[in-house]
């Protein structure tokens, strides 16, 4: 029983190291994609198309 306990704490930790190892990888990249220009462009002409179409919607509401 001990020997179990023991294996699957040693599992945990490697397995949580390795997890935590990995999800600074992707957030590495994650922070690399976004901060290329041409994702910056389509972010801010999808802010732009659905803010337009937001006030425009909020404004046909408003109206009616």
């Amino acid at each position: 029983m001990f020997e179990k306990l023991l294996i699957f704490s040693i599992g945990y930790v490697l397995g949580t190291r390795a997890g935590k190892e990995r999800f600074d990888e992707l957030v590495s990249a994650a922070k690399k994609f976004a901060e290329r220009d041409e994702v910056k462009m389509a972010v801010s002409l999808a802010t732009g198309f659905l803010e337009e179409r937001f006030n425009s919607t909020a404004e046909q509401f408003r109206a009616a």
